[in-house]
Parts: structure tokens; C-alpha cells; sequence
């Protein structure tokens, strides 16, 4: 379903939450009635790690002509993967951003869905925790696409 002005947002971050659940295997292979391996937000309940979040983490806005209602909006998405270890995180990342970059052009791409110019801006790594055994090493990936607002 395209992307519409009055859910964008939402819009955009199920699409690539729906994107990634699809085309990511789950290490842990919780399946269909176990715990949700990608999801929207940070998790407020204790999780089994390996996950990955997607969220929405800014807009910026160009209009499309002086006398023109519609915009052309960057959303920036924040993914960021969440593992055991360093090689379950670089592993998940490389996943994502394969996942992403072949999720373009074609049927059920983000161009069908009017989410244009995929582009990964940065990834920083970071570890979390207290000794050895504690520790949750994450990647936190931000994208940007456009999409048109009318």
C-alpha cells in the first residue's frame, strides 16, 4: 500500500519493519508464535536478544514549487540491530543494509510504495552493559528516503 500524507510516518516504518521481517532470518528462528524478531520501537518488556528496532527519527521538508501544497519529504529511520556479540551484530547489520538496498525497484519495492532515494548515512557501533556475559552489542544504522507529501 502506497505511502499516504496522513500516515506517512507510519506508513514508511511498517513497510520497512514488514520489509526486513520478511527477508531477515531470525537466528533464533522464534517463529510465528514466539517473540517478534524486528519491531517498531524499543521494547519496554525484557527481550531474548538478537532483535532489530525501526523507528522514525526526524522529517525535513522542501515545498515543490512556489505555489505548489505539496512537499518533498525526507524521513530519516533509525534501525539499529541488537545481538549477543559483535559478529551477530555485524552479521544482522550487513542483513539489513543487503535487505534495504535490493528493496528499491521491482514488485513490492519502496519505489512502488512512493518511499524514494534510499540512502545510509551512518552506522555506530556501540556495547552496552556491565562484564563479559552482560554485554549487548548493537549497530545503530540511519537511513534517509523521500517521499512526496501532497
Amino acid at each position: 500500500m502506497p505511502v499516504t500524507t496522513a500516515t506517512f510516518l507510519q506508513d514508511i516504518v511498517i513497510f520497512i519493519r514488514n520489509y526486513l521481517r520478511s527477508n531477515i532470518t531470525d537466528p533464533l528462528s522464534r517463529g510465528a508464535g514466539g517473540n517478534t524478531f524486528v519491531m517498531t520501537s524499543y521494547p519496554k518488556r525484557s527481550v531474548q536478544y538478537p532483535i532489530i528496532t525501526v523507528r522514525a527519527t526526524g522529517i525535513d521538508t522542501t515545498r515543490l514549487g512556489l505555489q505548489s501544497e505539496a512537499t518533498w519529504t525526507n524521513v530519516t529511520i533509525e534501525i539499529r540491530t541488537w545481538a549477543r556479540n559483535s559478529k551477530e551484530s555485524d552479521d544482522l547489520t550487513q542483513d539489513v543494509i543487503i535487505s534495504l538496498k535490493n528493496a528499491q525497484f521491482g514488485t513490492g519495492g519502496t519505489v512502488e510504495e512512493g518511499i524514494y532515494d534510499f540512502k545510509l548515512q551512518s552506522t555506530v557501533p556501540v556495547v552496552e552493559g556491565e562484564g563479559e556475559q552482560n554485554l549487548v552489542h548493537s549497530k545503530i544504522m540511519t537511513y534517509s528516503y523521500k517521499t512526496i507529501l501532497t
